[in-house]
């Protein structure tokens, strides 16, 4: 097989202690790992990801300001390749069942069983390394087709009202507490009829409606590649340029600009 490049990791948690010990407890390189980014917050760990690709996200459950399923629901929305590992002290079940659909590929409990995180992190090592030979092997398959903004009918009054939000919204920051609570819904439960009613989650769906809009601008005027990013709800550029060419499979400068054209 062939050897995979040093992985990135980020661990998250709000306890700066455990991010120190976890960090100085394993020999990160003897594991396949660069040393561990640290974040102690959601909006912290975003920006670590749009600013540094991230193979591996160790990641509690609960902290203040974004729990650690909302973030790797955010995760696995932009970043669907990234892995994840939860640590955390909490072992209810519903924590576990939203960590499993969600798609986490361990789960491990504080205080941390090193030789277990050991083997959890040589699973995850492996197959991505498995993933990484199969993508070398077959060079640009799994690479999304231009997407454009498709109309829900959502049979929930409460999603109707949402998308309305989210398209009135649309070039706004948002969040998902924020929709909800625009719509008087339970945070955990408007994710799961949202995903329910209109086949994706919320952040697919902003993404994807933000994504198309940039389209058009591209199409229908002259404005600067960095002016569209800003008017259609990006506020970072390199960010926007990532996401553009993963949904389409051009750079946004390209799609412009077709080969020929």
């Amino acid at each position: 097989m062939l050897k995979f490049d040093i992985m990135n990791i980020l661990i998250v948690d709000d306890e700066i202690r455990a991010v120190n010990a976890l960090i100085k407890r394993v020999d990160w390189q003897e594991q396949g790992f660069s040393l561990p980014y640290a974040a102690y917050s959601m909006a912290q760990a975003q920006s670590v990801f749009k600013k540094h690709p991230v193979d591996l996200m160790l990641c509690d459950i609960e902290m203040p300001q974004g729990n650690g399923l909302e973030l790797f629901e955010w995760v696995k929305s932009y970043y669907p390749e990234t892995e994840c590992i939860f640590v955390t002290c909490h072992d209810e079940y519903e924590y576990l069942r939203s960590a499993m659909q969600l798609g986490s590929c361990d789960y491990i409990l504080k205080p941390v069983n090193y030789d277990q995180l050991r083997e959890a992190l040589d699973s995850v090592r492996s197959r991505l390394e498995k993933r990484h030979s199969k993508d070398l092997q077959t060079p640009g398959t799994g690479t999304p087709k231009a997407i454009s903004p498709r109309v829900v009918q959502a049979a929930s009054p409460y999603i109707a009202k949402a998308l309305e939000y989210i398209s009135s919204h649309l070039t706004q920051p948002m969040s998902v507490p924020e929709i909800a609570d625009s719509v008087h819904l339970n945070e955990q439960y408007f994710m799961r009829l949202f995903k329910k009613e209109t086949g994706s989650s919320i952040l697919q769906y902003i993404t994807a409606q933000r994504i198309a809009l940039s389209m058009e601008y591209l199409r229908e005027t002259d404005l600067p590649v960095t002016e569209v990013a800003l008017n259609s709800g990006f506020d970072n550029y390199s960010y926007f340029n990532r996401i553009f060419k993963r949904f389409t499979g051009e750079t946004p400068s390209r799609y412009r600009k077709p080969a020929g054209g």
